[in-house]
């Protein structure tokens, strides 16, 4: 009830503090607001805890060996690539 009369000034409150507010239903929370460029801050946020994740999982895959040359994936395409045309002919 109260974000419904107050819609206008809440989300002028969020665009200019920038802070999320979270919004309930008698008592219980049921969604939370967030200033556009907060939820797009918050998501560059995620991408790069992402990729960094991505980035640790890879630099521990080479420390285990766990990877493949350029020359042996090469060697694996060129094959493959020739047995595809082979089955053309």
């Amino acid at each position: 009830t109260d974000f419904r009369q107050n819609a206008t000034e809440t989300l002028e409150r969020i665009g200019r503090t920038g802070e999320a507010e979270l919004i309930t239903v008698n008592g219980e929370a049921k969604a939370v607001l967030l200033s556009p460029a907060a939820y797009d801050a918050m998501a560059r946020e995620l991408e790069h805890a992402r990729d960094v994740e991505a980035i640790r999982r890879s630099i521990k895959e080479l420390d285990e060996g766990k990877f493949v040359t350029l020359e042996a994936m090469q060697k694996t395409t060129r094959g493959k690539l020739a047995t595809v045309k082979a089955a053309q002919k």
